[in-house]
């Protein structure tokens, strides 16, 4: 494998991480359930305390 190779992945490796930390979460982190869409168009979590995007830290949830 050559340096010129692991650049490149490395360089998908960051535009898969800056894709997946825009994007919205589609269930909850707590427990895996569906988010629901609130009246102002948060996404909630009806079984626990997690709101998207109060509580969507992308730092914290990509493990990035």
């Amino acid at each position: 494998m050559s340096w010129e190779q692991l650049r490149s992945i490395a360089l998908q490796d960051r535009a898969y991480r800056e894709f997946w930390a825009s994007q919205p979460p589609q269930a909850c982190p707590n427990d895996g359930t569906p988010l629901e869409q609130g009246p102002d168009g948060s996404l909630f979590c009806r079984m626990g305390d997690y709101s998207y995007p109060r509580d969507g830290d992308p730092a914290a949830m990509g493990g990035m």
